[in-house]
């Protein structure tokens, strides 16, 4: 069973101009999966197809129970350790997400997949030098990803180091031009930097590849009103 899908950050504060990103994007809300990955998992373990069933269905109780079914029999089970960190980072715990990754990073799961989510956890946590660690650890693993690169990103724009998360967002953008969650975040970036022309060019590039895009054109109207 491959892994799951990342998660990105629910909420970026930005100071000057403050956007739940909950609301921009396509009013899905940041939580619902945006960023689709599904890696190759490691043979020598396997899930419970009746777990990872319960997870795809949304029902976080049966999966939780399932997953920690499993690990009664099978404790060193990395993959239903990452899985069940997700269920928890589902249900909004992410302080128990965060503890079941690293266990399954400590037993040796490793792919670049469960770092992201990793970094996602702490994010939620604002624990941002280790987001950005766990991050970093994922494009170790996997430096020609665009989500890795928009992961630490996203955790660079967190810590206020906007030249560095600048960086990181055109890093994915280069890898994937029509990589429009980057393309919106660096928006956002821009113009909390005051550079309203580059947020402005940004909107635009994400108008061309989505023009139904609802959170980019109200953001590049907000900004045409400046």
């Amino acid at each position: 069973m491959s892994g799951y899908i990342q998660r990105t950050f629910q909420f970026i504060y930005l100071s000057g101009l403050v956007f739940c990103l909950a609301g921009l994007l396509s009013g899905a809300g940041c939580s619902n999966g945006l960023l689709e990955r599904r890696p190759a998992v490691e043979k020598r373990w396997a899930c419970d197809k009746a777990a990872d069933e319960a997870m795809h269905r949304h029902d976080y109780e049966a999966a939780i129970l399932l997953h920690q079914r499993l690990l009664e029999k099978e404790p060193a089970n990395g993959l239903a350790l990452y899985h069940l960190g997700y269920v928890y980072g589902q249900t909004g715990d992410h302080p128990t997400e965060a503890l079941y990754y690293e266990k399954a990073i400590d037993l040796g799961f490793k792919e670049d997949s469960i770092f992201f989510n990793l970094g996602m956890a702490y994010g939620e946590l604002n624990q941002i030098e280790n987001s950005i660690y766990a991050f970093s650890k994922a494009l170790d693993i996997n430096p020609n990803s665009a989500d890795n690169h928009f992961g630490l990103a996203l955790a660079y724009q967190r810590s206020v180091a906007d030249k560095l998360a600048e960086k990181e967002f055109l890093k994915a953008i280069e890898i994937n031009p029509a990589h429009v969650d980057a393309r919106l975040y660096l928006s956002l970036l821009y113009a909390d930097m005051g550079e309203l022309q580059k947020a402005a060019g940004q909107l635009r590039k994400i108008l061309e590849i989505d023009p139904a895009h609802r959170g980019a054109r109200e953001f590049l109207k907000r900004i045409e009103k400046e």
